[in-house]
């Protein structure tokens, strides 16, 4: 089993912590990358990147840079340390992705393409949701279609 597991963190502010909680749960520094948005970046262009990346605008984007963190596991008890360390740290999203080696992870773009592709088909995927117009007093007068 190989896995390259995804993380969104709130600030890269959290960068010290995540890395501490990866290597403290048994994680490599050679088996995880944490990406940092450059310093120099103007404000719209770091709430563009999250836009992208996420499909919306977190509403503290402008004060804080946001922390992506990828790292590959081997094993469902790594697996499970990641989660847990993710969660520890206040990750926002994390993302398991099976056929993603840390290699092509290393570039930035392909993770956002990923990311974004996956974003999508969950939202391809969800039923669609019939919305009754009825008054609530009458009770449900139509059929439920599955």
């Amino acid at each position: 089993m190989n896995y390259t597991i995804v993380g969104l963190f709130p600030s890269q502010e959290n960068a010290k912590e995540v890395s501490e909680g990866l290597e403290q749960s048994g994680i490599r520094n050679e088996d995880y990358i944490i990406y940092k948005t450059n310093r120099n970046s103007s404000a719209e262009q770091k709430q563009n990147f999250w836009k992208k990346l996420l499909g919306l605008q977190p509403e503290n984007t402008q004060q804080e840079d946001k922390l992506i963190t990828s790292v590959s596991v081997r094993n469902e008890e790594e697996l499970t340390s990641v989660k847990k360390s993710f969660q520890q740290n206040d990750v926002v999203k994390m993302y398991e992705f099976q056929d993603m080696t840390l290699e092509e992870a290393k570039d930035l773009e392909y993770i956002k393409k990923i990311v974004a592709l996956r974003a999508k088909s969950h939202i391809y995927a969800m039923p669609e949701i019939s919305v009754s117009k009825g008054n609530i007093q009458q009770g449900i007068n139509a059929e439920v279609k599955a």
